[in-house]
């Protein structure tokens, strides 16, 4: 049985992960990039009898009942080469999506994590929301793109924090340039997440099925990847939260996950966000958590 990892040969964690798996445990490990189809990389699908195969460049053809597990690292959509006709191109690229998209969401393996559970993700609201009926403290959170409602949240909390609605950019605080009618014209191209900033410390969790590990950051910066050496300790999560990480990734569909929280001065975990594929590379180096060998479990 074979274990796929979809992300690309550029990728620090799924390349981490593919040599982890192969030299630790001598599985069996395929990467696959999936902008190597159609042009590199052959499919095929029998609906009615619910199967079919994937050949990758090296000529490896996989079942996709050979496959025990997936960890979706990231995928990067079909690669589908410029063509002359635009209505050629758009119907070449849809259906090789619609193909791949197809074996992906059919195939009875393993996923870390699954379609639906990266789908969720997409949909960051959707995330918040039902992270907040399991009775979790979220911020006071708006998704907009009416100024009206910009003005009036951030005249009832004074200080707020914005970021992309599906994420690609780093949070910011709203300072009162913001506010101006020519910044809030730019709500007409997109909408945007505004909260409430939440005081405390960073707190990482991350879920590896039943295991639960907890990680401390310390910095300055409001958004910590945005500095390039935090500091980063173990954190020792109470027994009702560690509870509580397991709900969280339980509602989400999420096997493995990096969960974000803000740990306040009064000792509240306020949710953030959780990540299905969460880098933790930096986090295991700086504290030794098991964070590679507990993926990995989930894999095999």
């Amino acid at each position: 049985m074979t274990i796929v990892i979809l992300g690309s040969y550029d990728d620090l964690h799924a390349c981490h992960m593919y040599h982890y798996l192969r030299d630790r445990y001598a599985a069996d490990v395929e990467l696959i990039d999936s902008r190597w189809f159609p042009t590199q990389m052959q499919l095929h699908f029998v609906p009615q009898r619910r199967e079919g195969f994937l050949r990758v460049p090296s000529g490896r053809q996989l079942l996709g009942t050979d496959i025990q597990a997936v960890y979706w690292r990231c995928t990067h959509g079909v690669a589908v080469p410029p063509l002359p006709d635009l209505d050629q191109r758009y119907i070449a690229e849809y259906d090789a999506q619609g193909l791949w998209e197809s074996f992906l969401k059919d195939l009875p393996a393993r996923w870390v994590n699954s379609w639906q559970a990266q789908q969720l993700h997409r949909t960051k609201p959707v995330q918040l929301a039902r992270v907040a009926q399991l009775g979790v403290a979220i911020p006071a959170t708006i998704v907009t793109n009416d100024p009206e409602q910009v003005k009036q949240f951030a005249a009832a909390h004074p200080r707020c924090i914005f970021k992309p609605v599906q994420g690609g950019a780093h949070a910011q605080r709203l300072e009162p340039h913001h506010l101006e009618d020519e910044h809030l014209l730019h709500l007409r191209l997109a909408p945007v997440t505004i909260q409430e900033e939440v005081p405390g410390t960073n707190i990482r969790v991350f879920v590896a099925g039943e295991q639960v590990f907890a990680c401390e950051i310390r910095t300055p910066h409001l958004d910590y990847r945005d500095d390039p050496q935090p500091l980063l300790l173990v954190h020792q999560l109470p027994q009702p939260m560690i509870s509580q990480c397991r709900q969280i990734a339980q509602v989400l569909d999420l096997l493995w996950t990096g969960i974000d929280f803000r740990w306040t001065p009064q000792g509240q975990y306020v949710f953030l966000e959780a990540n299905p594929s969460p880098m933790f590379l930096g986090f295991e180096q700086a504290t030794g958590l098991p964070l590679s060998d507990s993926l990995a479990s989930l894999l095999l």
